[in-house]
């Protein structure tokens, strides 16, 4: 079994240079059918490629995290069908709680849209159920010029040694704080102690909350899984839950949605909540000038190590447009349009040759360094509703962190079959 100790990202491999490619592996039939499409840094077709021609369907959820994201979405289709009269692009927003059991649910019975763009949350499990076209050949494609795809990017994105989405940004939770209500952003879990009433956190339900609290248990020492894939968080898991339940006891407030707490952000009612920069295009806007983004708390095991990884384009399998999803995909992360996300939207490029200029992004690409590259261990699948449910009770219940840590680690290993 692949080694699953989790290295902390390096900022160098995800944000200035583009890597070397990782080993070669298997070709895809129908990827190798039809070569990518040439595409220029206008993100159009080029002079001498042929336009693309023909309907294809693509999901997304940018609705769910507000107006920025979804607008520049929309502006770089835009741009891409402007490039390619012949092309008709039909585009659904679905919620994003709803997205990747939709896809599931549709491509496995050979229906659903052509591609989708996501977080790879359910990466490996949709790859292991051959729901998502092997796009191993495209890696070289990719990690060359104009796309510069990072090594980091590429890794986290193969399942089994095998290619299964586009890499477009890199994505991991940070600090957002108002800095006319906080000077100095709080840096240690003793400063997030002091200032707890002015903070917030979000624990949702059906494991979204195990989501956002997964850096903090790097901060006290903690992991999740161990080399062989048992459940390791007896240590450091534990002493972070218990932070968590001694920060509501001081007033910090907890959130079952991250857009409640943005909207108590932008209303003054906190000063700070640990969020992603999905939000970054609406806060700005809402608070120009008066926003800024800071790495979660450190504490004393170590950084705050929130999960790093990233959104990307899914071929569905079953499509019949597979190939002209995939070149419409490589003009949506050619160098221009990816700019607009980075510009518009907050998106930390996938591309280690963009420029990423706005400080609260740069405040994101800082608290990547210290993130742990997502897995794609199939064990993981079970990690995320059985550590929600183990937030809700401490939480919402007050039960010992150490009592349901033990809990959620035995159900773990049990579905896991460890």
């Amino acid at each position: 079994m692949k080694k699953l100790r989790f290295a902390p990202l390096v900022a160098a491999a995800l944000l200035l240079v583009s890597a070397c490619s990782s080993g070669a592996a298997t070709e895809s039939p129908a990827a190798s059918a039809a070569p990518p499409a040439s595409v220029p840094a206008s993100g159009g077709a080029s002079p001498g490629a042929a336009a693309l021609s023909g309907t294809i369907t693509i999901w997304e959820a940018y609705g769910a995290s507000g107006s920025a994201e979804k607008a520049a979405f929309d502006k770089i289709v835009a741009n891409v069908k402007t490039a390619n009269p012949g092309l008709t692009v039909n585009v659904l927003d679905v919620p994003f709680n709803q997205l990747f059991n939709k896809f599931e649910t549709e491509a496995a019975s050979g229906s659903g849209p052509d591609l989708y763009i996501a977080p790879n949350d359910s990466l490996p499990k949709e790859a292991r159920a051959s729901l998502l076209k092997d796009l191993t050949s495209l890696t070289d494609t990719l990690k060359a010029a104009p796309y510069n795809i990072s090594d980091t990017a590429i890794k986290a994105d193969t399942v089994d040694g095998k290619l299964y989405a586009i890499p477009e940004s890199m994505k991991a939770v940070a600090l957002f704080y108002r800095t006319d209500q906080l000077a100095t952003a709080p840096a240690t879990t003793d400063d997030w102690k002091t200032n707890a009433s002015k903070l917030g956190w979000v624990y949702g339900a059906n494991g979204g909350g195990a989501y956002y609290a997964w850096g903090i248990y790097g901060a006290f020492g903690g992991k999740i899984l161990d080399d062989s894939g048992k459940c390791a968080a007896a240590t450091g898991v534990p002493d972070a839950l218990k932070w968590l339940q001694d920060m509501k006891a001081a007033g910090m407030k907890f959130y079952q949605n991250d857009n409640d707490a943005k909207a108590d952000l932008i209303s003054g009612k906190i000063a700070g909540f640990i969020d992603g920069p999905w939000q970054s295009g609406d806060l700005k806007k809402a608070l120009p000038g008066k926003i800024a983004v800071a790495p979660g708390p450190k504490g004393p095991g170590g950084d705050f190590q929130p999960m790093a990884a990233p959104d990307g384009y899914y071929i569905n399998a079953s499509s019949a447009n597979a190939d002209l999803a995939i070149q419409f995909a490589e003009q949506m992360v050619s160098p221009t349009n990816e700019q607009i996300f980075v510009d518009e939207a907050g998106h930390i490029p996938a591309n280690g040759t963009l420029t990423v200029k706005d400080p609260i992004d740069n405040g994101f690409a800082t608290a990547i360094k210290t993130g742990f590259a997502r897995p794609t261990a199939k064990e993981l699948d079970n990690y995320w509703g059985n550590f929600g449910s183990a937030l809700v009770a401490v939480i919402d219940k007050t039960a010992d962190p150490t009592a349901e840590v033990t809990k959620a680690c035995a159900a773990m290993d049990k579905a896991n079959n460890k």
